[in-house]
């Protein structure tokens, strides 16, 4: 079995996933499910991306201090991460909003497959450190390396399904 990042809170099982199911992008009887669509940028004549979205980071952290490592303290933890992303918004396909058929909200994130090799080396490396995961330079979670990640999947709980919604459209650059 495959493992993933997930936050410490929930940890949900491969067949919880199995069942999960879109969630809608507005509330309400009619509301359409969130088709996830590949993350594009416009690029100029230089070839670098420009995008008006939001920076969307991952970046490795542990729960020692070390040199070139910025402290995040947490009401419950201390973590120490790198400056520099491992991975980011360019390096993503897709975001989902989805939830767990026990209603376990959480964003399902599709890497490229230049991702996809990053993400996979990352879980090998450093199984038992931490992602500090930042949109536009704002935290939304530290979820656990918990091994490695062949899938290109990585699927990150979230407190409710506004949350997970809102980090999908961030994530997908949707206003």
């Amino acid at each position: 079995m495959k493992r993933r990042i997930i936050l410490p809170a929930v940890m949900a099982s491969s067949a919880l996933l199995a069942a999960c199911q879109p969630m809608a992008t507005q509330k309400g009887a009619h509301a359409e499910p969130r088709i996830s669509q590949p993350v594009t940028a416009a690029r100029d004549a230089t070839g670098q991306a420009r995008s008006a979205a939001p920076a969307v980071e991952f970046r490795l952290a542990q729960d020692q201090p070390g040199a070139d490592l910025r402290e995040l303290r947490m009401p419950d933890k201390t973590y120490y991460f790198l400056q520099a992303p491992a991975l980011t918004r360019f390096d993503l396909n897709a975001a989902t909003p989805m939830k767990t058929r026990e209603g376990q909200p959480f964003v399902s994130l599709s890497f490229t497959s230049p991702g996809a090799r990053k993400l996979a080396q990352i879980g090998r490396q450093y199984p038992g450190k931490w992602l500090v995961f930042t949109i536009g330079g704002r935290l939304v979670g530290v979820p656990r390396i918990a091994g490695a990640m062949e899938e290109g999947v990585l699927n990150l709980t979230m407190n409710s399904e506004d949350q997970a919604i809102e980090v999908a459209q961030a994530i997908m650059g949707a206003p």
